[in-house]
């Protein structure tokens, strides 16, 4: 049943290489979504506190929010269309089974999203309208037990056709949470949420030492904060791990290895966080440290998703492809035209908050510029006469 309800047409790469990039993607995908939660979390307890640094911290911790929510977003797009690509049966039987929660997960990510922005704009200079950051945090972490329940339906085929008619009556509601793994869920927001913000709190120091109005002690506190959170919560994340090997892991047989792996990687972390002396200038380090750990969490995600598709003859090296040189080459280009606006975007924001006041950038970032605005409109043209020349020959 499941290579019956394979795409036809198949692939338009190889399906390992989809893989591949659906891991990597997904990376960037849970780091904004987790800071997002971390953040969120942050401004609320600092506000709420309101000694010491805490409420300057809230305020900075509210202002990243909306930003972080916006682009976990957008970088959740990728990883979502490789699934379709090479795990379309079981991704769209899921969807199928919770369909309503589906669809109200776009609402749910708005209103989350809505209320972050609300807090920022109107509550954080102030601390006012908490509950406007509250509500956000609770919707967006419902929308992450959105996204939990349906990667957990789909990796039980043999539980499908009993969740979709049970006691022999068809259910198409899809208001079910059928499956759920608390350990899992755990260690993927919570946990890592705060290991997110943990590493984002050592960079926000590092970043604005440089400025004379930033008091440095400031920093210095900001950054040790960081330092002793991540120590605090890889434990966390270690306990965590286990449960999640001693439960779902043992289901599909993979519990001894996911037990090794998640003990080395929480005591390279702790050893990790452990020797940094100075957080405020080895917040890079921590930076990319802290992105091969979650690589290796969407590494253990993916292995657990083919061990239980596996026990069905279901492979991804398996799945029919055709190299489709228009698909993969309007996707390349798309990246290209993304990753240069993004990296002129970048460079623009690191200058401006070099110094209070600002600074120019300098000419080469000026001419990227110029270079990412003409790829983009090249970008709307092709589009634009792609869908003309559609409309009219193709009819």
């Amino acid at each position: 049943m499941l290579r019956m309800m394979r795409d036809p047409i198949g692939s338009p790469i190889a399906p390992v290489a989809a893989q591949v990039l659906l891991v990597a993607t997904f990376v960037l995908h849970i780091f904004f979504v987790t800071l997002a939660l971390g953040t969120s979390g942050l401004s609320l307890f600092g506000f709420w506190w309101k000694k010491g640094n805490w409420p300057t911290l809230a305020r900075l911790a509210a202002r990243v929010t909306p930003n972080a929510v916006g682009l976990g977003i957008v970088t959740g797009i990728a990883p979502l269309l490789f699934i379709q690509v090479i795990y379309d049966p079981a991704w769209y039987t899921a969807n199928t089974l919770t369909g309503f929660w589906s669809v109200a997960f776009i609402f749910v990510v708005m209103g989350g999203y809505s209320l972050a922005y609300l807090f920022y704009l109107k509550g954080s200079p102030e601390g006012r309208l908490l509950w406007a950051a509250a509500f956000s945090l609770a919707l967006l972490f419902f929308a992450g037990w959105i996204m939990h329940v349906l990667a957990s339906v789909s990796i039980y085929p043999e539980k499908w056709l009993q969740w979709y008619a049970p006691g022999g009556a068809v259910d198409t509601r899809g208001m079910h949470f059928h499956a759920y793994n608390l350990p899992r869920l755990t260690l993927l927001l919570p946990i890592q949420a705060l290991l997110s913000l943990a590493t984002v709190l050592m960079l926000l120091a590092w970043y604005f030492r440089k400025r004379e109005d930033f008091d440095r002690s400031f920093l210095d506190w900001v950054a040790s904060l960081g330092r002793r959170i991540a120590l605090w919560v890889v434990p966390l994340f270690w306990l965590a791990g286990m449960g999640w090997a001693a439960t779902q892991g043992r289901y599909f047989d993979l519990h001894g290895p996911m037990e090794i792996w998640f003990t080395l990687l929480a005591l390279g972390l702790f050893l990790f966080y452990r020797s940094l002396r100075n957080p405020a200038l080895q917040a890079p380090q921590a930076l990319g440290v802290w992105l091969v750990a979650l690589l290796n969490v969407g590494i253990m995600r993916e292995l657990v998703r083919a061990a239980s598709l596996e026990r069905f003859g279901y492979r991804v090296a398996e799945y029919p492809w055709q190299l489709d040189w228009g698909g993969v080459t309007i996707f390349v280009l798309t990246t290209l035209v993304g990753v240069t606006v993004l990296a002129f975007l970048v460079g623009v924001l690191y200058a401006s908050g070099s110094k209070k006041e600002g600074v120019e950038v300098s000419p080469a970032l000026e001419r990227l510029g110029s270079v990412a605005v003409g790829m983009l409109g090249a970008w709307f043209g092709f589009f634009l006469l792609l869908g003309v020349y559609t409309v009219i020959f193709l009819r």
